[in-house]
Protein backbone atom coordinates (compact mmCIF):
# COMPACT_ATOMS: atom_id res chain seq x y z
CA UNK A 1 0.00 0.00 0.00
CA UNK A 2 1.30 3.44 -0.92
CA UNK A 3 0.75 6.69 0.96
CA UNK A 4 -0.69 9.82 -0.59
CA UNK A 5 1.82 12.15 1.04
CA UNK A 6 4.07 12.54 -2.01
CA UNK A 7 3.18 14.55 -5.09
CA UNK A 8 3.77 11.56 -7.37
CA UNK A 9 1.39 9.40 -5.35
CA UNK A 10 -1.25 12.13 -5.44
CA UNK A 11 -0.98 12.24 -9.22
CA UNK A 12 -1.34 8.48 -9.44
CA UNK A 13 -4.40 8.42 -7.20
CA UNK A 14 -5.89 11.32 -9.17
CA UNK A 15 -5.35 9.25 -12.33
CA UNK A 16 -7.12 6.32 -10.69
CA UNK A 17 -10.07 8.51 -9.74
CA UNK A 18 -10.24 9.79 -13.32
CA UNK A 19 -10.25 6.21 -14.64
CA UNK A 20 -13.13 5.25 -12.38
CA UNK A 21 -15.07 8.40 -13.19
CA UNK A 22 -14.72 7.40 -16.83
CA UNK A 23 -16.04 3.94 -15.94
CA UNK A 24 -18.97 5.48 -14.07
CA UNK A 25 -20.13 7.26 -17.20
CA UNK A 26 -19.37 4.29 -19.41
CA UNK A 27 -21.82 2.21 -17.38
CA UNK A 28 -24.25 5.10 -16.96
CA UNK A 29 -24.43 6.24 -20.60
CA UNK A 30 -24.16 2.99 -22.50
CA UNK A 31 -27.93 2.59 -22.71
CA UNK A 32 -28.10 5.54 -25.15
CA UNK A 33 -26.44 3.59 -27.96
CA UNK A 34 -28.23 0.40 -26.89
CA UNK A 35 -31.66 2.09 -26.76
CA UNK A 36 -32.89 0.97 -30.18
CA UNK A 37 -31.81 -2.64 -29.56
CA UNK A 38 -33.31 -2.72 -26.07
CA UNK A 39 -36.55 -1.17 -27.32
CA UNK A 40 -36.85 -3.72 -30.11
CA UNK A 41 -35.90 -6.72 -27.97
CA UNK A 42 -38.04 -5.88 -24.92
CA UNK A 43 -40.80 -4.04 -26.85
CA UNK A 44 -40.93 -0.98 -24.60
CA UNK A 45 -41.83 2.70 -25.17
CA UNK A 46 -39.57 5.75 -25.35
CA UNK A 47 -40.83 6.79 -21.91
CA UNK A 48 -39.68 3.43 -20.52
CA UNK A 49 -36.28 3.87 -22.16
CA UNK A 50 -35.99 7.32 -20.59
CA UNK A 51 -36.95 5.91 -17.19
CA UNK A 52 -34.23 3.25 -17.45
CA UNK A 53 -31.49 5.81 -17.93
CA UNK A 54 -33.16 8.40 -15.70
CA UNK A 55 -35.36 7.76 -12.70
CA UNK A 56 -34.65 4.02 -12.36
CA UNK A 57 -31.03 4.97 -11.85
CA UNK A 58 -31.18 8.42 -10.31
CA UNK A 59 -33.59 7.91 -7.41
CA UNK A 60 -31.42 5.21 -5.84
CA UNK A 61 -28.25 7.12 -6.68
CA UNK A 62 -29.51 10.31 -5.06
CA UNK A 63 -31.00 8.83 -1.90
CA UNK A 64 -28.10 6.55 -1.07
CA UNK A 65 -25.78 9.39 -2.02
CA UNK A 66 -27.20 11.39 0.89
CA UNK A 67 -26.01 8.77 3.33
CA UNK A 68 -22.67 8.06 1.70
CA UNK A 69 -22.01 11.77 1.28
CA UNK A 70 -22.14 12.04 5.06
CA UNK A 71 -19.96 8.96 5.38
CA UNK A 72 -17.41 10.56 3.03
CA UNK A 73 -16.95 13.38 5.52
CA UNK A 74 -15.84 11.03 8.30
CA UNK A 75 -14.61 7.77 6.70
CA UNK A 76 -11.87 6.46 4.43
CA UNK A 77 -12.84 8.06 1.11
CA UNK A 78 -10.58 5.90 -1.01
CA UNK A 79 -12.09 2.74 0.46
CA UNK A 80 -15.55 4.02 -0.40
CA UNK A 81 -14.47 4.59 -3.99
CA UNK A 82 -13.11 1.05 -4.26
CA UNK A 83 -16.23 -0.60 -2.80
CA UNK A 84 -18.50 1.47 -5.02
CA UNK A 85 -16.55 0.47 -8.12
CA UNK A 86 -16.99 -3.22 -7.34
CA UNK A 87 -20.73 -2.81 -6.78
CA UNK A 88 -21.59 -0.78 -9.89
CA UNK A 89 -19.39 -2.89 -12.17
CA UNK A 90 -20.90 -6.18 -11.05
CA UNK A 91 -24.40 -4.69 -11.32
CA UNK A 92 -23.67 -3.61 -14.89
CA UNK A 93 -22.69 -7.17 -15.76
CA UNK A 94 -25.81 -8.56 -14.07
CA UNK A 95 -28.02 -6.22 -16.15
CA UNK A 96 -26.99 -8.20 -19.21
CA UNK A 97 -28.88 -11.22 -17.90
CA UNK A 98 -32.15 -9.42 -17.05
CA UNK A 99 -34.97 -11.33 -18.82
CA UNK A 100 -37.28 -8.31 -19.01
CA UNK A 101 -37.86 -4.64 -18.26
CA UNK A 102 -38.59 -5.07 -14.53
CA UNK A 103 -35.33 -6.84 -13.69
CA UNK A 104 -33.41 -4.46 -15.94
CA UNK A 105 -34.74 -1.64 -13.73
CA UNK A 106 -33.46 -3.54 -10.68
CA UNK A 107 -30.02 -4.02 -12.23
CA UNK A 108 -29.77 -0.34 -13.11
CA UNK A 109 -30.63 0.44 -9.50
CA UNK A 110 -27.64 -1.70 -8.51
CA UNK A 111 -25.40 0.38 -10.77
CA UNK A 112 -26.79 3.47 -9.05
CA UNK A 113 -26.07 2.06 -5.59
CA UNK A 114 -22.42 1.48 -6.45
CA UNK A 115 -22.03 4.96 -7.87
CA UNK A 116 -23.69 6.46 -4.80
CA UNK A 117 -21.13 4.78 -2.57
CA UNK A 118 -18.22 6.14 -4.59
CA UNK A 119 -19.12 9.51 -6.12
CA UNK A 120 -19.23 11.97 -3.22
CA UNK A 121 -16.03 10.48 -1.79
CA UNK A 122 -14.29 10.68 -5.17
CA UNK A 123 -15.34 14.29 -5.81
CA UNK A 124 -14.34 15.59 -2.38
CA UNK A 125 -11.03 13.67 -2.50
CA UNK A 126 -10.29 15.03 -5.97
CA UNK A 127 -10.84 18.61 -4.77
CA UNK A 128 -8.51 18.08 -1.84
CA UNK A 129 -5.77 16.62 -4.03
CA UNK A 130 -5.96 19.59 -6.42
CA UNK A 131 -5.85 22.45 -3.91
CA UNK A 132 -7.68 25.77 -4.17
CA UNK A 133 -5.56 27.42 -6.87
CA UNK A 134 -5.99 24.70 -9.49
CA UNK A 135 -9.37 23.37 -8.43
CA UNK A 136 -11.34 24.43 -11.51
CA UNK A 137 -8.72 23.03 -13.87
CA UNK A 138 -8.40 19.78 -11.94
CA UNK A 139 -12.20 19.54 -11.73
CA UNK A 140 -12.43 20.12 -15.46
CA UNK A 141 -9.96 17.30 -16.16
CA UNK A 142 -11.80 15.03 -13.73
CA UNK A 143 -15.25 15.82 -15.11
CA UNK A 144 -13.97 15.65 -18.68
CA UNK A 145 -13.75 11.93 -17.96
CA UNK A 146 -17.54 11.93 -18.03
CA UNK A 147 -17.35 12.74 -21.74
CA UNK A 148 -14.62 10.17 -22.26
CA UNK A 149 -16.81 7.56 -20.59
CA UNK A 150 -19.94 8.61 -22.49
CA UNK A 151 -18.05 8.57 -25.78
CA UNK A 152 -16.50 5.19 -25.09
CA UNK A 153 -19.95 3.89 -24.16
CA UNK A 154 -21.25 4.88 -27.58
CA UNK A 155 -18.22 3.47 -29.40
CA UNK A 156 -18.02 0.23 -27.41
CA UNK A 157 -21.77 -0.34 -27.30
CA UNK A 158 -22.25 0.33 -31.00
CA UNK A 159 -19.39 -1.94 -32.00
CA UNK A 160 -20.56 -4.81 -29.79
CA UNK A 161 -24.20 -4.52 -30.91
CA UNK A 162 -23.26 -4.69 -34.59
CA UNK A 163 -20.76 -7.50 -33.98
CA UNK A 164 -23.44 -9.65 -32.37
CA UNK A 165 -26.13 -8.70 -34.89
CA UNK A 166 -27.79 -11.88 -36.15
CA UNK A 167 -26.02 -14.02 -33.54
CA UNK A 168 -27.95 -16.92 -32.08
CA UNK A 169 -26.13 -16.49 -28.79
CA UNK A 170 -26.21 -13.46 -26.50
CA UNK A 171 -27.98 -10.36 -27.83
CA UNK A 172 -25.64 -7.50 -28.71
CA UNK A 173 -26.93 -5.10 -26.08
CA UNK A 174 -26.48 -7.73 -23.40
CA UNK A 175 -22.90 -8.43 -24.46
CA UNK A 176 -22.22 -4.69 -24.41
CA UNK A 177 -23.36 -4.44 -20.78
CA UNK A 178 -20.96 -7.23 -19.81
CA UNK A 179 -18.09 -5.44 -21.57
CA UNK A 180 -18.99 -2.16 -19.86
CA UNK A 181 -18.61 -3.64 -16.38
CA UNK A 182 -15.05 -4.93 -16.77
CA UNK A 183 -13.07 -1.61 -16.71
CA UNK A 184 -14.54 -0.64 -13.34
CA UNK A 185 -13.34 -3.90 -11.82
CA UNK A 186 -9.83 -3.14 -13.09
CA UNK A 187 -9.96 0.36 -11.60
CA UNK A 188 -11.00 -0.96 -8.21
CA UNK A 189 -8.08 -3.40 -8.27
CA UNK A 190 -5.66 -0.58 -9.17
CA UNK A 191 -6.75 1.61 -6.25
CA UNK A 192 -6.30 -1.28 -3.83
CA UNK A 193 -2.55 -0.48 -3.91
CA UNK A 194 -3.13 2.88 -2.21
CA UNK A 195 -4.45 4.11 1.10
CA UNK A 196 -5.86 7.48 2.06
CA UNK A 197 -4.47 9.03 5.24
CA UNK A 198 -7.51 11.09 6.09
CA UNK A 199 -7.57 14.13 8.34
CA UNK A 200 -9.66 13.75 11.49
CA UNK A 201 -12.88 15.67 10.79
CA UNK A 202 -14.37 18.32 13.00
CA UNK A 203 -16.83 16.91 15.51
CA UNK A 204 -19.52 19.21 14.10
CA UNK A 205 -19.53 17.14 10.93
CA UNK A 206 -20.70 14.00 12.66
CA UNK A 207 -24.40 13.17 12.67
CA UNK A 208 -25.91 11.18 15.50
CA UNK A 209 -28.66 8.56 15.40
CA UNK A 210 -27.96 7.66 11.79
CA UNK A 211 -29.59 4.22 11.96
CA UNK A 212 -33.13 5.57 11.51
CA UNK A 213 -32.03 7.91 8.75
CA UNK A 214 -30.20 5.12 6.94
CA UNK A 215 -33.26 2.88 7.19
CA UNK A 216 -35.49 5.58 5.69
CA UNK A 217 -33.11 6.27 2.81
CA UNK A 218 -32.65 2.58 2.02
CA UNK A 219 -36.39 1.87 2.33
CA UNK A 220 -37.30 4.78 0.08
CA UNK A 221 -34.74 3.59 -2.46
CA UNK A 222 -36.14 0.07 -2.48
CA UNK A 223 -39.73 1.30 -2.76
CA UNK A 224 -38.76 3.58 -5.62
CA UNK A 225 -37.28 0.60 -7.45
CA UNK A 226 -40.30 -1.60 -6.73
CA UNK A 227 -42.86 0.92 -8.00
CA UNK A 228 -40.88 1.44 -11.19
CA UNK A 229 -40.58 -2.30 -11.70
CA UNK A 230 -44.32 -2.78 -11.12
CA UNK A 231 -45.97 0.30 -12.65
CA UNK A 232 -45.80 1.89 -16.11
CA UNK A 233 -43.50 4.94 -16.35
CA UNK A 234 -46.31 7.50 -16.35
CA UNK A 235 -47.19 6.38 -12.81
CA UNK A 236 -43.97 4.79 -11.59
CA UNK A 237 -41.66 7.74 -12.22
CA UNK A 238 -43.81 10.39 -10.43
CA UNK A 239 -44.35 7.99 -7.51
CA UNK A 240 -40.63 7.35 -7.24
CA UNK A 241 -39.89 11.08 -7.31
CA UNK A 242 -42.42 11.66 -4.51
CA UNK A 243 -40.77 8.94 -2.42
CA UNK A 244 -37.39 10.54 -3.02
CA UNK A 245 -38.73 13.95 -2.08
CA UNK A 246 -40.12 12.67 1.23
CA UNK A 247 -36.86 10.94 2.16
CA UNK A 248 -34.84 14.00 1.14
CA UNK A 249 -37.03 16.25 3.29
CA UNK A 250 -36.39 14.01 6.30
CA UNK A 251 -32.65 13.99 5.56
CA UNK A 252 -32.69 17.80 5.44
CA UNK A 253 -34.54 17.94 8.76
CA UNK A 254 -32.01 15.60 10.39
CA UNK A 255 -29.11 17.51 8.92
CA UNK A 256 -30.44 20.78 10.31
CA UNK A 257 -31.16 19.28 13.71
CA UNK A 258 -28.11 17.07 14.26
CA UNK A 259 -25.43 18.78 12.16
CA UNK A 260 -26.27 22.44 12.17
CA UNK A 261 -22.82 23.46 10.96
CA UNK A 262 -23.12 21.25 7.87
CA UNK A 263 -26.62 22.56 7.18
CA UNK A 264 -25.50 26.19 7.41
CA UNK A 265 -22.55 25.46 5.15
CA UNK A 266 -24.72 23.83 2.47
CA UNK A 267 -28.50 24.11 2.22
CA UNK A 268 -28.55 26.99 4.68
CA UNK A 269 -26.78 29.22 2.15
CA UNK A 270 -28.91 31.01 -0.45
CA UNK A 271 -26.00 30.79 -2.90
CA UNK A 272 -25.92 27.00 -2.57
CA UNK A 273 -29.69 26.75 -3.10
CA UNK A 274 -29.48 28.82 -6.28
CA UNK A 275 -26.59 26.66 -7.44
CA UNK A 276 -28.81 23.59 -7.00
CA UNK A 277 -31.66 25.21 -8.94
CA UNK A 278 -29.36 26.24 -11.79
CA UNK A 279 -27.64 22.92 -12.28
CA UNK A 280 -30.80 20.85 -11.76
CA UNK A 281 -32.35 22.69 -14.72
CA UNK A 282 -29.17 22.31 -16.75
CA UNK A 283 -28.90 18.58 -16.09
CA UNK A 284 -32.56 18.06 -16.96
CA UNK A 285 -31.83 19.26 -20.48
CA UNK A 286 -28.27 17.95 -20.73
CA UNK A 287 -29.11 14.37 -19.77
CA UNK A 288 -32.18 14.36 -22.00
CA UNK A 289 -30.10 15.49 -24.97
CA UNK A 290 -27.13 13.24 -24.17
CA UNK A 291 -29.41 10.22 -24.20
CA UNK A 292 -31.86 11.05 -26.99
CA UNK A 293 -29.66 12.71 -29.61
CA UNK A 294 -28.08 9.35 -30.45
CA UNK A 295 -31.40 7.49 -31.03
CA UNK A 296 -32.63 10.60 -32.87
CA UNK A 297 -29.67 10.39 -35.26
CA UNK A 298 -30.24 6.66 -35.78
CA UNK A 299 -33.92 7.18 -36.57
CA UNK A 300 -33.60 10.36 -38.65
CA UNK A 301 -30.52 9.42 -40.68
CA UNK A 302 -30.77 5.60 -40.67
CA UNK A 303 -27.45 5.05 -38.91
CA UNK A 304 -26.34 1.65 -37.65
CA UNK A 305 -25.26 1.26 -34.04
CA UNK A 306 -21.55 0.97 -34.88
CA UNK A 307 -21.58 4.00 -37.18
CA UNK A 308 -23.54 6.13 -34.74
CA UNK A 309 -21.39 5.01 -31.82
CA UNK A 310 -18.06 5.64 -33.55
CA UNK A 311 -19.02 9.03 -35.00
CA UNK A 312 -21.06 10.51 -32.15
CA UNK A 313 -18.99 8.82 -29.46
CA UNK A 314 -15.81 10.28 -30.93
CA UNK A 315 -17.38 13.74 -31.01
CA UNK A 316 -18.49 13.36 -27.39
CA UNK A 317 -14.94 12.60 -26.33
CA UNK A 318 -13.22 15.33 -28.36
CA UNK A 319 -15.84 18.03 -27.88
CA UNK A 320 -16.57 17.27 -24.24
CA UNK A 321 -12.93 17.15 -23.16
CA UNK A 322 -12.03 20.26 -25.15
CA UNK A 323 -14.99 22.10 -23.67
CA UNK A 324 -14.09 21.03 -20.13
CA UNK A 325 -10.46 22.12 -20.44
CA UNK A 326 -11.37 25.44 -22.05
CA UNK A 327 -14.17 26.04 -19.57
CA UNK A 328 -11.93 25.30 -16.59
CA UNK A 329 -9.16 27.57 -17.83
CA UNK A 330 -11.52 30.44 -18.64
CA UNK A 331 -13.33 30.03 -15.31
CA UNK A 332 -10.11 30.18 -13.29
CA UNK A 333 -8.85 33.21 -15.20
CA UNK A 334 -12.18 35.01 -15.00
CA UNK A 335 -12.43 34.38 -11.27
CA UNK A 336 -9.15 36.26 -10.77
CA UNK A 337 -11.01 39.35 -11.99
CA UNK A 338 -14.39 38.83 -10.38
CA UNK A 339 -15.76 36.48 -7.71
CA UNK A 340 -18.55 35.31 -10.01
CA UNK A 341 -16.26 34.54 -12.94
CA UNK A 342 -16.86 30.81 -12.72
CA UNK A 343 -20.63 31.33 -12.57
CA UNK A 344 -20.62 33.53 -15.69
CA UNK A 345 -18.51 30.95 -17.51
CA UNK A 346 -21.09 28.27 -16.75
CA UNK A 347 -23.94 30.57 -17.83
CA UNK A 348 -22.41 31.23 -21.25
CA UNK A 349 -21.80 27.50 -21.78
CA UNK A 350 -25.40 26.64 -20.84
CA UNK A 351 -26.87 29.18 -23.27
CA UNK A 352 -24.65 27.81 -26.06
CA UNK A 353 -25.61 24.23 -25.23
CA UNK A 354 -29.34 24.98 -25.35
CA UNK A 355 -29.00 26.63 -28.75
CA UNK A 356 -26.97 23.69 -30.08
CA UNK A 357 -29.62 21.16 -28.98
CA UNK A 358 -32.40 23.05 -30.74
CA UNK A 359 -30.30 23.36 -33.88
CA UNK A 360 -29.46 19.64 -33.84
CA UNK A 361 -33.06 18.40 -33.67
CA UNK A 362 -34.11 20.77 -36.48
CA UNK A 363 -31.69 19.30 -39.03
CA UNK A 364 -32.52 17.00 -41.90
CA UNK A 365 -28.97 17.19 -43.25
CA UNK A 366 -26.61 14.80 -41.44
CA UNK A 367 -23.58 17.09 -41.80
CA UNK A 368 -25.42 20.01 -40.24
CA UNK A 369 -26.59 17.73 -37.44
CA UNK A 370 -22.98 16.73 -36.75
CA UNK A 371 -21.96 20.39 -36.61
CA UNK A 372 -24.70 21.15 -34.09
CA UNK A 373 -23.82 18.00 -32.14
CA UNK A 374 -20.21 19.21 -31.92
CA UNK A 375 -21.45 22.49 -30.49
CA UNK A 376 -23.56 20.59 -27.95
CA UNK A 377 -20.59 18.50 -26.77
CA UNK A 378 -18.26 21.49 -26.56
CA UNK A 379 -20.75 23.63 -24.63
CA UNK A 380 -21.76 20.77 -22.34
CA UNK A 381 -18.14 20.29 -21.38
CA UNK A 382 -17.77 24.01 -20.81
CA UNK A 383 -19.88 24.00 -17.65
CA UNK A 384 -19.39 20.46 -16.33
CA UNK A 385 -16.09 20.87 -14.47
CA UNK A 386 -16.88 24.46 -13.55
CA UNK A 387 -19.98 23.30 -11.67
CA UNK A 388 -17.89 21.38 -9.14
CA UNK A 389 -15.51 24.30 -8.69
CA UNK A 390 -18.38 26.70 -8.01
CA UNK A 391 -19.78 24.32 -5.42
CA UNK A 392 -16.40 23.86 -3.74
CA UNK A 393 -15.96 27.66 -3.64
CA UNK A 394 -19.25 28.02 -1.78
CA UNK A 395 -18.99 25.08 0.63
CA UNK A 396 -16.22 24.98 3.30
CA UNK A 397 -13.77 22.09 3.11
CA UNK A 398 -15.03 20.21 6.16
CA UNK A 399 -18.53 19.94 4.70
CA UNK A 400 -17.80 19.19 1.04
CA UNK A 401 -18.88 15.56 1.25
CA UNK A 402 -22.28 16.69 2.50
CA UNK A 403 -22.37 19.46 -0.09
CA UNK A 404 -21.61 16.98 -2.88
CA UNK A 405 -24.37 14.67 -1.62
CA UNK A 406 -26.92 17.50 -1.54
CA UNK A 407 -25.81 18.65 -4.99
CA UNK A 408 -26.16 15.18 -6.48
CA UNK A 409 -29.51 14.65 -4.73
CA UNK A 410 -31.24 17.68 -6.23
CA UNK A 411 -29.58 17.70 -9.63
CA UNK A 412 -29.91 13.94 -10.05
CA UNK A 413 -33.56 13.55 -9.03
CA UNK A 414 -34.97 16.72 -10.57
CA UNK A 415 -32.47 16.97 -13.42
CA UNK A 416 -30.97 13.71 -14.58
CA UNK A 417 -33.84 11.64 -13.19
CA UNK A 418 -36.61 13.47 -15.01
CA UNK A 419 -34.91 14.78 -18.16
CA UNK A 420 -34.61 11.64 -20.29
CA UNK A 421 -37.97 10.29 -19.11
CA UNK A 422 -39.79 13.59 -19.75
CA UNK A 423 -38.29 13.93 -23.23
CA UNK A 424 -39.28 10.34 -24.00
CA UNK A 425 -42.81 10.89 -22.66
CA UNK A 426 -43.17 14.10 -24.68
CA UNK A 427 -41.82 12.23 -27.70
CA UNK A 428 -44.41 9.46 -27.30
CA UNK A 429 -47.17 12.07 -26.97
CA UNK A 430 -46.00 14.35 -29.80
CA UNK A 431 -44.96 11.62 -32.19
CA UNK A 432 -41.17 12.11 -32.40
CA UNK A 433 -38.17 12.37 -30.13
CA UNK A 434 -37.04 15.66 -31.67
CA UNK A 435 -40.33 17.26 -30.62
CA UNK A 436 -39.88 15.80 -27.16
CA UNK A 437 -36.41 17.33 -26.86
CA UNK A 438 -37.66 20.68 -28.16
CA UNK A 439 -40.42 20.73 -25.55
CA UNK A 440 -37.92 19.87 -22.82
CA UNK A 441 -35.69 22.80 -23.78
CA UNK A 442 -37.99 25.24 -21.97
CA UNK A 443 -36.16 24.49 -18.72
CA UNK A 444 -33.11 26.34 -20.12
CA UNK A 445 -34.90 29.58 -19.23
CA UNK A 446 -35.04 28.49 -15.59
CA UNK A 447 -31.33 27.70 -15.65
CA UNK A 448 -30.42 31.12 -17.03
CA UNK A 449 -32.49 32.92 -14.39
CA UNK A 450 -30.92 30.87 -11.58
CA UNK A 451 -27.38 31.48 -12.85
CA UNK A 452 -27.95 35.23 -13.03
CA UNK A 453 -29.22 35.28 -9.44
CA UNK A 454 -26.33 33.07 -8.25
CA UNK A 455 -23.77 35.31 -9.94
CA UNK A 456 -25.12 38.41 -8.24
CA UNK A 457 -25.08 36.71 -4.82
CA UNK A 458 -21.50 35.49 -5.25
CA UNK A 459 -20.36 38.92 -6.45
CA UNK A 460 -21.86 40.65 -3.41
CA UNK A 461 -20.61 38.04 -0.94
CA UNK A 462 -16.96 38.16 -2.07
CA UNK A 463 -16.24 41.39 -3.95
CA UNK A 464 -12.54 41.17 -3.12
CA UNK A 465 -12.07 37.64 -4.48
CA UNK A 466 -9.75 38.82 -7.23
CA UNK A 467 -7.46 40.36 -4.67
CA UNK A 468 -7.22 37.08 -2.76
CA UNK A 469 -6.59 35.05 -5.91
Amino acid sequence: MQSLRTKAARIRIFAGLCWLYTCIHLDRQILAILAESVKSDLRISDASLGALTGSAFSIVYALLGLYFGRVADVADRLALVRVGAWVWSLASVSAAFAPGYALLVAARAGVAAGEAIATAAAVSLMAELAGERYRARASSVFFACAFLGAGLAAILGGAVVDYFRGSTGMAGWRAALVAAGIPGLLGAAYLSFYRWEDIRPDESVRIGGSAALTMILVTASLLAVVVQMSWPPNRGVPAAVLLAGGAAAYWTYRLRRDAAASFRATLGQSSFRWLLAAFAAVLFLDVAASFWLIPFAQRRFGLGAATAGATLGGLMIAGGIAGSVIGGYVADRWRLRTAAGRVWTALIAVVAESAAILLAVMQSDYRLFLLAFCGFCLASGGWTGVAAAVGMDIVPRAHRGTGAAAYFLVTTVLGAGLGAWAAGMFGDALGSVNKGLSASSVVALMAVAAFVRLGHIVSKAAPDCSARG
